[in-house]
């Protein structure tokens, strides 16, 4: 049932990535920062998203999407080859507090970011 979640989820990321309204864009070029956390736990409204390094490593294992939450918004993260970042992300999701350099963008409601750097915060 997970893969089927994820799998619909890398579907419509797909098809929102093929329409052309990209609502806005910013690059940083000093860290925002944020947290990582599990999608699945965001849609199923835990209350403490900290994950720590194990759990990191088995949501990346079940394909469970890693997120990066920033000035109350969700952001995937994307490398600057166009791949998401999750095994990135699971390296850093036990910090309390990551920061992340990059282009940010808005596609159909959905936001983005093209990741150059990330770093420890906490």
């Amino acid at each position: 049932m997970k893969k089927n979640v994820v799998a619909t989820i890398v579907v419509g990321l797909a098809f929102f990535l093929m329409l052309p309204n990209v609502v806005e864009t910013a690059t940083t070029t000093k860290p925002m920062k944020g947290k990582i956390v599990s999608l699945d736990d965001v849609f199923k409204g835990k209350k403490d998203l900290q994950l720590t390094k194990e759990r990191a490593k088995e949501l990346l294992e079940q394909g469970s999407p890693l997120v990066f939450f920033y000035n109350k918004k969700y952001y995937f993260v994307q490398t600057e080859g166009g791949d998401f970042a999750f095994k990135k992300l699971a390296d850093y999701a036990h910090r309390s507090a990551v920061g992340i350099i990059g282009k940010t963008k808005t596609v159909g409601g959905i936001n983005f970011i093209i990741m150059s750097d990330i770093q420890p915060m906490d």
